[in-house]
């Protein structure tokens, strides 16, 4: 080989180290350009844009500055931002101004964000907002997970579904799941509720909220408070568990903001409650040996306020409209006890009925229905009246008649001498003014058993008549006359021949049973509490008259004991 062929392939060598050189400089400075080596970053951030790259070593890590419309990508998610610094070594990239990331249906914008690939975690700051296109989470600072699509608030947040908005201090909301998960106080408010309480979930696809721990929910007329609730958004009904209290106006707002109509309300507490405000209806439940209980109340242009108390095993209420007047009924099943200020009842089964008039010149009109196999009883004016069925009306606030259909019978007790009089028929009607009995009328097959007294107040006699048709006339409160029609007979008894005990067939005289509103409403009973801690609710006398202690009724001297 010649000299000159020598030095060309030394020469040719040199190029060849020279290049090897240079192709490994280029190898140790991309990485830092582009991306990190594989081997030292297994989760990649790939660099698809930015106007200018810079790279330094801080310590021993490598870190990549990038500025002007800055785009990355990892697997499928997508970060954007005016700036970015990487590093390389932990995997994390800081993104700061106009960030927005977009992975699967979840776009997150944010001032700052700090994102590590190992994790797929992204912790935004700044009027953070992340959405998938039905939810919005609105917060001041969030933690994003771009794989489970979850994110977590700390710092307060804002929950924005489809014409609802959820508040909270602390909570969470997953994508996939549509379930938000909130710690109080919680808030839920659209266009026809509000609802808070101490915790909550969220289920954004079935608009379902269940709450717990002081629940309150205002809707429209209804406000209810428990220990938890299901509320059904879409179709406006919720189920509320605990220590129940439902509350509705006499008249609906479309407002629920509104001041309430503390003239006109009716209350419902127990232990389960279903509210279906469309339908504008709501049932309550108690729970093993205390039963529901409905307050109703009235308030008349002089303040004074009546009150009806009713218990039973369940209540059901509803609110509706006829022919421009409102209607509230409630039905009453299982050992129904009713008590007014001068009324009381009870039955197996009950519906009320109170119609206000759209004239503020008409009167309220009430009517009664009582049932049961068990014969119902009405106390009214120191009278019990059973039937098979009993139907009472009302006008204004005072009772006015009663209808009584099947085994009718009325009892009431002769203070002077202690003794029942008594009536019985196939129907009766009784009849009232100002609350005071005026009228007992029984017909057909009527018959009747009352006492003569002497002018010392002395055993007379009795007498026992039968008739078509019988009626005892009262005059505050006392018997004074008696007419019958048709078939007219009759047994009469000396004092000392008056039998014992002198009863009719159908008799019935319990006064012991008679519901007061005491015994409705016991002063240690949680629901007293609650009302003794709304004056709002009851008027100040209504509220000491139903925490009264229970009269004691003076039993009969017929020469028996009472009896059903």
């Amino acid at each position: 080989m010649s000299v000159e062929e020598r030095k060309s392939r030394r020469g040719e060598g040199r190029e060849r180290a020279g290049a090897l050189r240079r192709l490994c400089f280029l190898a140790s400075v991309l990485p830092l350009l582009f991306s990190a080596p594989a081997l030292a970053q297994p989760r990649v951030v790939e660099l698809i844009n930015a106007d200018s790259v810079s790279a330094q070593t801080v310590g021993e890590e490598p870190v990549r500055r990038l500025l002007g419309n800055v785009v990355l990508r990892q697997d499928t998610t997508t970060l954007w931002a005016d700036r970015a610094t990487q590093y390389l070594a932990r995997g994390e990239v800081v993104l700061e101004d106009a960030v927005r990331i977009v992975t699967g249906r979840d776009t997150l914008t944010a001032h700052r964000v700090t994102y590590d690939s190992n994790t797929k975690e992204a912790v935004a700051r700044g009027d953070v907002r992340i959405a998938d296109g039905e939810t919005v989470l609105l917060a001041p600072s969030a933690r994003y997970l771009t794989d489970a699509e979850q994110s977590f608030f700390q710092e307060g947040g804002r929950l924005l579904h489809d014409g609802a908005v959820l508040t909270a201090p602390s909570g969470s909301y997953d994508a996939r799941r549509k379930l938000a998960v909130l710690q109080g106080p919680v808030e839920l408010r659209d266009s026809t509720a509000v609802l808070t309480s101490e915790s909550g979930t969220y289920d954004t696809e079935a608009e379902r909220a269940e709450f717990a721990g002081n629940v309150r929910l205002r809707q429209r007329g209804v406000y209810v408070e428990a220990d938890s609730l299901t509320h059904f958004r879409e179709t406006e009904r919720s189920v509320a568990r605990g220590r129940v209290v439902l509350e509705r106006l006499g008249s609906a707002e479309d407002d629920p903001d509104a001041p309430p109509d503390s003239t006109r309300r009716t209350l419902l507490f127990g232990a389960r409650a279903a509210h279906d405000e469309r339908a504008r209806t709501s049932r309550v439940e108690g729970e093993a040996g205390h039963d529901p209980l409905l307050v109703q109340l009235r308030t008349d242009s002089l303040g004074v306020t009546d009150t009806t108390l009713v218990r039973a095993r369940r209540l059901d209420a509803v609110q509706r409209d006829s022919l421009g007047d409102a209607v509230t009924e409630v039905v009453a099943v299982g050992a129904v006890r009713m008590a007014q200020p001068r009324f009381a009842a009870v039955a197996d089964s009950a519906l009320f009925r109170r119609t206000e008039p759209d004239s503020a010149d008409a009167p309220v009109l009430d009517r009664l229905d009582l049932y049961g196999v068990a014969r119902p009883s009405v106390w009214a004016d120191e009278a019990q009246i059973v039937g098979d069925t009993l139907v009472a009306y009302a006008v204004g606030e005072a009772l006015d008649r009663m209808e009584v259909l099947g085994r009718a019978f009325a009892a009431q007790l002769d203070t002077t001498l202690g003794r029942v009089r008594q009536i019985q028929g196939r129907r009766m009607v009784a009849r009232f003014e100002r609350d005071s009995l005026r009228l007992l009328a029984v017909a057909p097959n009527a018959e009747a058993i009352y006492f003569r007294a002497t002018d010392d107040g002395l055993l007379d006699g009795a007498d026992r008549l039968t008739a078509d048709s019988l009626a005892f006339l009262f005059r505050d409160g006392d018997l004074r006359e008696i007419r019958g029609v048709r078939g007219i007979e009759g047994i009469a008894y000396g004092p000392q021949i008056v039998p014992e005990p002198f009863r009719l067939s159908n008799y019935v005289y319990t006064p012991e049973a008679k519901p007061t509103r005491a015994l409705l409403l016991p002063p240690d009973g949680w629901e007293a509490a609650w009302l003794a801690a709304h004056p709002g609710t009851l008027a100040p006398l209504s509220i000491q008259e139903a925490l009264a202690p229970p009269a004691v009724p003076e039993p009969p001297s017929d020469g028996a004991p009472p009896d059903g």
